[in-house]
Formats: C-alpha cells, sequence, structure tokens
C-alpha cells in the first residue's frame, strides 16, 4: 500500500468532487491518503460539498483528514498531487457560450467550436495563475487537469510553465468499459490504439488479449450491439477507423446539432443549473453519506476511476499503459510537436511518456488537423490576449463557415465575457 501525504482539489466545491472522492474510496486497499484539501473560492458550496466529502470519508472508515480552504497557497503548498476541475464564471457563462453562436447558426458546445473557446479564455489566465503558485509551493507535484476544455488547458499548461502536467478525461475509460462488455474480458486484457485529440478521437485498432478485433467491433456497430453507442454505422465503415466519443458529432453533423440546440427547450448550461441545484440539496443533508445515484445526470462516469488510476500509477511506478493527454513530441506524425494529443502512454514515477502512433488515417487527418489548428490558435490568444490570433482561432474552428461570420462572433463573445477575459482587455 502506498501512502501519498497530500492532494489538493482546485475547485474543491463542484458537484463532481464526491465522484473523485468515491475513487480513494474503492481503492482504500492500494493507497493511504493522509490529507484531502479541497480549496474553491466560493464559500457556501465549498462547506455543503465539503460536508459530504467528510461523511463520505467518515463512513467508508478512512483515516484521510479533509480540510476545506479559501486559502489557495495554502492549499497547494507541500501537495504530491493537484486536481484542477475549475469552471471559471460557472454555468451562467456557459449558458451564454451556448446561445450567443446559435444565432449565427453554430453550435456553442463548451468544448468545441466558440464556447470552446470562449471557455479556454476565461480559464487560461486564472489556470496559468494557480500554476505559478503551484510551481512556487509545490515545484515537485504533478498537477492532474480534468478542466475542460482539456486538451487545451493541458498545452497551455506544458507550453507555458514547468509544471508536470497531464490532463484526464473520462471518454477513454468509459470506452474500455464499453469494449469489456462486448468481448466480456477484463479491461486489462484490452489495447486501443486510441489517436487524436482531447474530444476529438478515434479507435484505430482494438486488441482483446492480443487479436485484433475491430473488425467485430464495426459489424457490432452495424447490429446497435455496442452499448451506449450511437454513431451510424456507415460512417464507421467508411471512415475505417471507431470515432469514439459523443463530441464528433458537433463535426460530423453540425446541421443536425444545431438544429437540435434551437429546438430544445433549455440549453445544456440550463439543465446542469438545475441538477447541480439539485444535487447540493441533496449534499446539504447531513444523512447522505455516499455519492448519491444522481450525480450520474451531471456526466463524467468513472471519472474517479480514471483520476485514481493516473495517481496510482505515478505513486507506485506501475509503468502500465493509459490514454491521457500530453504532449505530442513527434507520436503523431501529422501534428506539431508541442500539442497536445491524446493517446496511450506510459505511465510511471518517470511521467508520462507517449507511444509512436504514427501517421493518421486520411480519412480523419484533415479534421484533426483543423482542430488542433483552432487549438494551438486558442491558446495563444487566450495566453497573449492578441485579437489577431483570436481571429485564426475563430477561422480554423471547422463549425465557423467564414471570415465575417468569425470576427462579427468574435467580437460579441469577447464582449459578453469581457469581466472574464483581462488578457483581451488590458
Amino acid at each position: 500500500m502506498k501512502t501519498i501525504n497530500k492532494i489538493t482539489v482546485i475547485g474543491g466545491g463542484s458537484t463532481y468532487t464526491p465522484e473523485l472522492v468515491e475513487g480513494f474510496i474503492t481503492h482504500k486497499e492500494d493507497i493511504t491518503l493522509n490529507e484531502l484539501v479541497l480549496f474553491d473560492i466560493d464559500n457556501e458550496r465549498l462547506n455543503i460539498v465539503g460536508g459530504l466529502v467528510k461523511r463520505m470519508i467518515e463512513h467508508a472508515g478512512l483515516s484521510s483528514q479533509v480540510v476545506l480552504t479559501l486559502d489557495r497557497p495554502a492549499a497547494i503548498e507541500g501537495a504530491n498531487f493537484i486536481v484542477s476541475q475549475i469552471r471559471v464564471g460557472g454555468n451562467k457563462a456557459r449558458i451564454r457560450d451556448e446561445e450567443i453562436p446559435l444565432k449565427y447558426n453554430i453550435i456553442g458546445q463548451e468544448t468545441t467550436g466558440p464556447g470552446g473557446t470562449l471557455k479556454a479564455w476565461r480559464t487560461i489566465p486564472v489556470v496559468l495563475d494557480i500554476a505559478h503558485e503551484v510551481e512556487k509551493y509545490a515545484p515537485n507535484a504533478w498537477f492532474v487537469n480534468f478542466t475542460n476544455p482539456s486538451g487545451i488547458i493541458t498545452e497551455t499548461l506544458l507550453n507555458h510553465t514547468q509544471l508536470n502536467a497531464v490532463g484526464l478525461c473520462n471518454n477513454p475509460i468509459n470506452f474500455f468499459a464499453r469494449m469489456s462488455r462486448l468481448f466480456n474480458v477484463p479491461d486489462k486484457e484490452i489495447f486501443l490504439e486510441w489517436i487524436g485529440l482531447n474530444h476529438v478521437n478515434w479507435v484505430r485498432k482494438v486488441y482483446i488479449q492480443g487479436q485484433d478485433r475491430t473488425s467485430e467491433v464495426i459489424d457490432q456497430v452495424a447490429k446497435d450491439g455496442v452499448p451506449n453507442y450511437s454513431f451510424d454505422a456507415n460512417l464507421v465503415r467508411h471512415l475505417g477507423v471507431i470515432p469514439n466519443n459523443s463530441y464528433l458529432k458537433y463535426y460530423y453533423f453540425p446541421e443536425k446539432k444545431v438544429e437540435e440546440a434551437k429546438l430544445a427547450e433549455k440549453t445544456r448550461g440550463e439543465v446542469v443549473l438545475e441538477i447541480e441545484k439539485d444535487l447540493l440539496t441533496k449534499y446539504a443533508n447531513l444523512d447522505l453519506k455516499i455519492k448519491p445515484p444522481e450525480l450520474n445526470l451531471r456526466g463524467g462516469a468513472l471519472y474517479s476511476e480514471a483520476a485514481i488510476r493516473l495517481i496510482l500509477s505515478i505513486a507506485l511506478d506501475k509503468r502500465d499503459i493509459q490514454i491521457v493527454d500530453t504532449l505530442n513530441n513527434g507520436a503523431i506524425l501529422d501534428l506539431p510537436y508541442n500539442a497536445s494529443v491524446e493517446i496511450p502512454c506510459v505511465i510511471g514515477a518517470h511521467g508520462v511518456i507517449p507511444l509512436q502512433m504514427g501517421n493518421l488515417p486520411k480519412t480523419i487527418r484533415n479534421l484533426c488537423q483543423s482542430v488542433k489548428s483552432w487549438e494551438s490558435w486558442t491558446v495563444e490568444a487566450g495566453v497573449t490576449g492578441s485579437r489577431d490570433a483570436g481571429l485564426s482561432a475563430f477561422m480554423s474552428n471547422p463549425l465557423v463557415p467564414s471570415y465575417t461570420v468569425a470576427h462579427d462572433l468574435l467580437e460579441e463573445m469577447l464582449d459578453a465575457n469581457r469581466e472574464f477575459l483581462p488578457q483581451f482587455f488590458k
């Protein structure tokens, strides 16, 4: 069993935090955590969520001390791992991100298109401030980023700080779970050639116990035999690879997604606001001592398992293979060296080493390169506050149809987010 002295959660008042804590409880035979520190800027949320976390820890019989604090440097100092799950501007900003692009017939989803761009720009100044405090108060810590858009934020951290940083998403571990159910094998007997970027990725090959079973997965897609998978079989056959996350629908079916958003009674942000309100009411119930099942409505299934596996692999020097967001460094030959990518990596005390994945298949290369161009321009604009870079970010995104739309939408969304964008409004 490994003892970890201190893990700090930045954004500890998030309704996701009990999901993360459940991971420590599930793996209590593998890890002893001396101190769990929850930091947030919202004292009310912090106390509600933190109260539930303390009850969960006590109910599970763990000895971990739970500390709630509004003091960020104190939260960071001496931590072994920093987990970031922040949302700058809250869900009200998310709702604006969703509503404004619809006026231009563009989807405003929070990790793709203009919505993802503005979420990144609000987040980058804050996450860099946090990162510089980690460099000062916990320079040897691992910074585990769950904050969306995860690939963009991770690329910012890896190119503009000295941190040991890695990005995580729950999509890979959920796809492993689907394959585990499909072939009735534990996920440790599965290997996926997972290629692409965060939320823009595909599975090139599925190996089960060392055997290539990719064609069987595609056949099962055609028969609706893959649980929770909804991509059209004809599209999958055409691509020759398996789209493996729902975010690709915004690129493959943009007109349909815009129509659905316009017909919806509420934006996803409005729905999440209601879910969070109900969750916080449940969390405040002093009789609640476990993660409530209603949290699944919020999304993030198996988020805790992804986080704990990564932490254990680093702490125990497991040198196993996990799918994470890291610098490309030539792993995908069609993307820049300093770009963040989401691919299989060897994880251990030494850090994160990506596996060589070669060239992208032709059927997905153009989309992946276009989205990466958008992501990298988004990082540059978010760090520098350059409106020229911001315009390039909008123009390079596959969902934005023209310069005219990019220019007008950029100006409207910048103005709507003025209070959160110090780099653009100096």
